[in-house]
């Protein structure tokens, strides 16, 4: 049972003890509360990407379902933060080449025989204005839509966190960390660790051959 407190308070060796008071809402797109975009079968989805399995896993399916997060109003941020990055990265275009539209976001599934749902994530598209076929699939990174992805993270890190492992130095990049991620199906966990940890090296394993394909039907950019 906690116990009520006026704010964080502090203790003779000068640490912040926690309290149940402070409550900040942070929003969560991967929160539980919108499954039912990508997951209620009665949900408007398509198939961008299908294929047999030669591993025993049947007919391997991607569907695309629309999502409602983040609204509209926010693309105008997103796609400032775009031309930044394209024009840091290739500093001989014009400004007008650099510029990027949002199309929108959906919800991307990935399927064993049409009904075991393996791995759910968010994908951005977007293109450059001035060269409309430019279409780019962006895989939203900090959004981890299954709940077991969450737990899968939390109790990795959980588990480094209270070994001999520096994960402190390694979040903040003064220590390198290498992370192999295998059988991962598209899903959200190397990208959330390499943007979350800067000094991570993710290494990602695929046994089907199939999967550099749906993989980028996810918006990942390797594989």
């Amino acid at each position: 049972m906690w116990r009520r407190a006026s704010g964080l308070a502090r203790n003779r060796w000068g640490i912040r003890r926690l309290s149940s008071v402070l409550r900040r809402h942070v929003f969560d797109e991967g929160d539980w509360s919108y499954a039912s975009e990508w997951w209620d079968p009665s949900s408007e989805g398509h198939t961008v990407f299908s294929k047999l399995s030669s591993h025993g896993n049947g007919i391997v399916s991607v569907a695309a379902y629309p999502a409602s997060t983040p609204s509209v109003g926010q693309w105008l941020m997103t796609e400032k933060w775009l031309q930044h990055r394209y024009a840091g990265m290739y500093r001989e275009l014009n400004q007008k080449d650099c510029q990027f539209k949002v199309l929108g976001y959906q919800w991307r599934v990935l399927k064993f025989n049409d009904d075991t749902h393996q791995s759910a994530v968010k994908v951005m598209a977007a293109c450059r204005p001035s060269d409309p076929g430019s279409l780019i699939l962006m895989q939203q990174s900090h959004c981890l839509a299954v709940p077991y992805v969450k737990s899968m993270v939390s109790v990795g890190l959980t588990a480094l966190a209270t070994s001999s492992f520096d994960l402190i130095h390694a979040v903040i990049g003064k220590k390198s960390m290498n992370i192999l991620c295998i059988g991962h199906g598209g899903g959200t966990i190397p990208l959330f660790l390499a943007s979350k940890i800067k000094g991570s090296n993710v290494h990602v394993v695929e046994i089907p051959s199939c999967s550099r394909s749906l993989s980028s039907s996810n918006g990942l950019p390797f594989l």
